[in-house]
């Protein structure tokens, strides 16, 4: 008996199907990591940690692919003690690791997610790290919370609104039986009172 092929989209989730029957809409995580961290750079940060999602293979994979090539293109170090990965839940990820990460002298964040962010804020009130004086933080999402927390918090804001119109389209297209493309979309920083310029 054939298979139905029902018209698929994926959202942030690329699929490696190659029969055409799953297409998808994502965000861009590389130029994410990269718009985080040439931001930091910006405010004179050249000691920045990520903070990963190990349980998150491929967008966690990809936006610390960013994160690195931020370095690259500037020509500076980057220490493997700044880079720390965990599996447990987002806000715990950043309780857990960011200790880790003021050990290894950094100044500046960028977290996987904004709740591993809303984590690692937790942690530094609970340190007594006062952010963004003694140490910025980025997220990446630009979820409703990331504004409304104290300071609220610098992000990469993924375009959600933009994401589900595009792929409801193209899921009515499918139907239609025409021709779609998969697309690749752009996210844009948000600056916020979580990052700050260091003091030389």
């Amino acid at each position: 008996m054939a298979q139905i092929a029902v018209p698929t989209v994926l959202i942030n989730s690329k699929s490696v199907d190659i029969n055409n029957i799953f297409h998808f809409v994502e965000i861009d995580d590389r130029l994410g990591g990269q718009l985080a961290v040439k931001h930091l750079l910006k405010l004179g940060h050249t000691a920045i940690g990520y903070i990963g999602a190990s349980n998150r293979a491929r967008s966690n994979q990809q936006r610390l692919a960013g994160y690195k090539l931020a370095f690259a293109e500037m020509g500076l170090p980057q220490l493997s003690e700044w880079i720390a990965f965990s599996n447990a839940e987002d806000v715990a990820i950043g309780q857990q690791l960011l200790p880790q990460l003021l050990k290894a002298g950094v100044t500046a964040i960028f977290c996987y997610n904004d709740m591993v962010a809303v984590g690692a804020l937790l942690a530094c009130q609970e340190l007594g790290i006062a952010v963004p004086q003694d140490l910025s933080l980025v997220g990446f999402d630009g979820i409703a919370l990331a504004r409304y927390i104290t300071p609220p918090l610098t992000t990469i804001r993924q375009p959600m609104l933009e994401i589900g119109c595009h792929a409801a389209q193209m899921l009515l297209d499918l139907l239609q039986e025409k021709t779609v493309e998969n697309l690749v979309l752009a996210p844009t920083l948000v600056e916020r009172g979580s990052t700050i310029t260091i003091e030389k």
